[in-house]
């Protein structure tokens, strides 16, 4: 009897699956550098949520998250209606899919992306078509062309990982081929650039916003997307009933009102990007511009690959992301997040000796 779908037997067999960094040393001064969380963790505010509502987890959570959808609304000045909040982003794109979309409706993703837009896409029976940015760069022409037979559109903006975006002017000439366009805003509170705004003006938008990012909520797993009233309302409609624990809206509500302590993460973050830039860049290695809390950047000009660099380091107790096996990526990049100032000093001094031998 076969019991697993021929769909999901498919992916098993290509191996397709959310890639996950892994250490062999994890120790005192261990430092993980792969996965593009906020270095500086959770606010006290969020911490003390937690801790408040912790006693109350014997009570199921309040199923439409209204008070959270509210404190996001006020975050964004926009009506909460507009908002539908899931168990992380990655939920949130799941609805976003049964919602809008059916089996074998094309979607158009531009690589090297976001690995999770192709999973989720192939878990909904859809089909996940790609356009190449080559160079690593955003072209308009290449992308309006694959979007003919195409019903929705996947844009990380700050991309993932490349760091960089598709311009404001751009992306509006790919709302108005009238497709579905989804764009992935999970690292914009790192940029100074969003199109949250943008709703009224476009039926087909759709925002994904994450906690796990800037808020340092990675571990409770809080994400929502903005839309229209009529495709939130549909989001609604295909959600699981008490999606989000109440822990996770304590801690999210929270975060948003710690506007002190998100203010300074983000300053220390940005200031010590550009100082990772610019150290990476004079021990020889080319790296990409980024408004993100990470970098993609090579080892090639020093005659290396990224697999020789991740693996130094991760004897060295520090963990960054090999992009070798994304979709899209040559085999000499390697991602690194934005850590704290002695994380960030601690890693271009191990580069240092792995360069001088």
């Amino acid at each position: 009897m076969q019991v697993i779908s021929e769909r999901v037997q498919k992916m098993i067999q290509e191996g397709l699956a959310y890639p996950l960094a892994q250490s062999s040393k994890e120790e005192k001064d261990f430092i993980k550098l792969c996965s593009n969380e906020n270095p500086f963790g959770p606010s006290p505010m969020a911490i003390e949520a937690i801790k408040s509502e912790a006693e109350k987890v014997g009570e199921y959570p309040e199923s439409s998250s209204i008070e959270l959808k509210e404190a996001i609304g006020e975050y964004l000045d926009i009506n909460p209606v507009h908002i539908s909040v899931g168990n992380g982003s990655d939920e949130v794109m799941d609805m976003v899919c049964k919602a809008t979309m059916n089996p074998g409706d094309k979607a158009l993703i531009p690589i090297p992306s976001f690995s999770q837009y192709e999973l989720i896409c192939r878990i909904n029976a859809m089909d996940p078509n790609f356009v190449y940015l080559e160079d690593y760069q955003w072209n308009i022409e290449s992308l309006l062309e694959k979007t003919r037979d195409c019903r929705a559109i996947f844009i990380g903006r700050p991309n993932n990982p490349t760091g960089n975006s598709i311009d404001d002017e751009d992306l509006e000439m790919l709302l108005e081929t009238e497709k579905l366009v989804i764009v992935d805003e999970a690292y914009g509170e790192f940029s100074d650039y969003t199109v949250v705004d943008w709703i009224e003006g476009y039926e087909n938008l759709i925002v994904l916003r994450t906690f796990s990012k800037m808020f340092g909520l990675a571990g409770l797993r809080v994400g929502y997307g903005i839309s229209s009233k009529e495709i939130i309302e549909a989001m609604e409609r295909v959600r699981s009933p008490f999606n989000v624990n109440r822990i996770a809206q304590k801690a999210a509500i929270a975060a948003l009102k710690d506007k002190e302590f998100v203010g300074k993460a983000r300053e220390t973050i940005l200031n010590e990007r550009n100082y990772l830039q610019r150290e990476l860049e004079s021990l020889g290695f080319k790296t990409l511009p980024s408004d993100a809390n990470f970098i993609m950047t090579s080892p090639k000009p020093l005659g290396m690959n990224a697999t020789d660099v991740c693996n130094y380091l991760n004897r060295e107790g520090i963990l960054i992301r090999n992009l070798s096996g994304f979709r899209g990526i040559e085999s000499d990049w390697v991602r690194i997040t934005v850590g704290r100032p002695k994380q960030n000093k601690r890693l271009i001094k191990t580069l240092e000796e792995l360069i001088e031998g």
